[in-house]
């Protein structure tokens, strides 16, 4: 390989290697409201059962979509389908935990749902990466008037993917000086050796 093929490459390989690793350890974190913060009252989990019942509760329809815990299990989310009255709801899915009777629960904002996991619940948060690579989120479902469903281009996927591309990690958020001397320069690029690369093979103006 020439000398110019052997940079480029290189430079590929750096930016390549570069967005995986941050996008690996970096968790999603969507825009879009997916459900409220609520802790009010307690909530009655059974194994198996997609069926859940408060006690003191004042869930609204505003939840749906959302996720929710039973605190006796942590770690384990289960996604929220339809909420029936302020005391009862269904999950998308029965419930995969050891449940138990009325107890704490914890209802949040989904960081990333991105319908991972079998049968509609999954662990939560989720990384860039895994984010990225579930296809699905590149398409969001819309209704309109209510009831006709309207398939359009998911706008937070691909201003994710753009952010990966170009470096621009959650945990650089308050060093934009630091940014933009060290790493979009390798972002920049990489994106650019990309271009040049393909350019090259194409046209054949390139030495092998």
């Amino acid at each position: 390989m020439g000398l110019k093929a052997g940079w480029l490459a290189l430079f590929v390989f750096v930016w390549i290697i570069g967005a995986f690793f941050g996008s690996t350890f970096e968790y999603h974190d969507t825009e879009a409201d997916a459900g409220q913060a609520y802790t009010t009252g307690n909530a009655a989990f059974t194994t198996g059962s997609s069926t859940v019942n408060g006690v003191g509760t004042v869930w609204v329809a505003a939840m749906e979509g959302g996720l929710i815990q039973y605190d006796a299990d942590n770690t384990l989310w289960s996604k929220i389908d339809t909420v029936v009255n302020n005391t009862e709801l269904t999950l998308a899915a029965g419930y995969q935990g050891a449940g138990g009777a009325a107890g704490a629960y914890t209802m949040a904002v989904s960081p990333g749902w991105a319908g991972t996991g079998g049968g509609g619940y999954a662990q939560s948060p989720v990384t860039t990466l895994e984010y990225l690579l579930n296809i699905s989120n590149m398409v969001q479902r819309n209704e309109i008037l209510g009831v006709i469903p309207l398939i359009t281009p998911n706008g937070e996927y691909f201003k994710s993917a753009f952010k990966v591309l170009t470096w621009q990690w959650s945990f650089m958020a308050g060093y934009t000086m630091i940014y933009w001397i060290f790493f979009a320069p390798f972002a920049m690029m990489g994106v650019l050796s990309m271009i040049l690369l393909v350019y090259g093979i194409i046209t054949g103006n390139i030495a092998f």
